[in-house]
Formats: C-alpha cells, sequence, structure tokens
C-alpha cells in the first residue's frame, strides 16, 4: 500500500530533522572529543543508539556527513559579495574572515584526511568551493596583485594551508580567530603577493 504523498513528505522531513539534530550533536561532541562513543553522539542528540544507527551505518557515515555540511557552509559563506572587493588582495582577506570562523566550527576535521574526491558529492561541493578561488587568483596574477609565476593550482594549495594553520591557532587556544585571520592574510599575500607589493600588506 503507498502512502499518500503529504505523508511520505511528512515522513522524509523527519528523517532529515533527526539527521540534522544527529550531526549537529556528533559536530559537538567529536569536536571535543575525537575518540567519543556513538552512545555519547546518541545522548547529545536525544535520541537513543539505535536510531543513530538507523541514519549512520557507522562511524565513517556519520564524519561523512559532517564533512558534507561543513563543505555546503564554506559554500554558502563564499557567496558573491566576499568575491566583490575592488582588489584581489582584499577579496582574499575576506575570504579568509569568512572560512576561518566556518572551519572553526568544524574542529572534529581538523586532523581529518581532504575531502574524498571519489566521493561525488564531496567532488561537486570541492570543486564548487575551489573554482571561484581560482578564478580570484587568476585575476590577481592577471592585476599584478599576485606573483604569476606561481600555478594557480599551487596558489590554491598555500591558501588552504593557510587556513589549515589558522584553524589549528584557533582550536588549540594559541590565538583568536580575529589574529588568526590577520596572520593567515599577511602569510598568504607575503608567499604569494607580488614582488613589487609594500611590505606592510
Amino acid at each position: 500500500m503507498n502512502l499518500p504523498a503529504d505523508s511520505s513528505a511528512a515522513t522524509a522531513a523527519a528523517r532529515e530533522r533527526t539527521e540534522a539534530r544527529i550531526v549537529d550533536a556528533a559536530t559537538r561532541v567529536l569536536g571535543e572529543n575525537i575518540d567519543a562513543s556513538m552512545r555519547e553522539v546518541a545522548t547529545a542528540s536525544g535520541v537513543g543508539r539505535a536510531t543513530v544507527y538507523r541514519h549512520f551505518a557507522n562511524r565513517d557515515e556519520l564524519v561523512r556527513a559532517i564533512r558534507l555540511r561543513a563543505l555546503r557552509d564554506c559554500r554558502e559563506a563564499l557567496d558573491h559579495q566576499v568575491f566583490a572587493q575592488a582588489s584581489v588582495r582584499d577579496a582574499l582577506g575576506a575570504v579568509l574572515a569568512t572560512l576561518v570562523p566556518v572551519l572553526d566550527r568544524y574542529r572534529v576535521l581538523l586532523d581529518a584526511a581532504p575531502p574524498d574526491r571519489s566521493d561525488p558529492e564531496q567532488r561537486a561541493l570541492t570543486d564548487a568551493i575551489e573554482r571561484p578561488l581560482r578564478e580570484l587568483i587568476v585575476r590577481g596574477q592577471a592585476d599584478g596583485e599576485l606573483d604569476p609565476r606561481f600555478p594557480p593550482d599551487f596558489v590554491l594549495a598555500v591558501l588552504i594551508g593557510v587556513l589549515r594553520a589558522a584553524r589549528e591557532a584557533v582550536a588549540q587556544g594559541r590565538t583568536s580567530a580575529e589574529a588568526a585571520h590577520a596572520l593567515a592574510v599577511r602569510s598568504l599575500l607575503t608567499g604569494v603577493g607580488a614582488a613589487a607589493m609594500p611590505p606592510d600588506h
């Protein structure tokens, strides 16, 4: 017997809400203690352990869900306003200012492997994040704000590395998010900025 469309939609919506609660709790619990158990995640979610396992068959599936949410949050944070700065230098500063606090929410992924490009969802989200960043880098090199001797993909890798260092510093309490942003901007532009760029940028 087929369920009415509205009943099926309600069931799907309830499932999504439960999964969101579990991912919320797991992001927090595993961010505080990467060795926390699925039982602890269930308790923090306000559901039974069996419910967690109905939605996520194992820990890897749960971490994947956290990864996908982190990628979606990064993609949504990098809206057109971030890239609409007058200079590429300012736009890169806006990128770093935007992403450092987003990534800090996902401390559970701090020591995790990079996104899995063999996973279609992760690959699509990663590409959606990296594409405008790569275009920004190319524009900066064409405008003389970034050193054109570096391949754009190398500059992108440097940007990702700087972001990782900044979020590690914040997560470990060695600096504030605001200070980490300033350090990240200086590190990036000192490393790949145009040779003629003033030393105080």
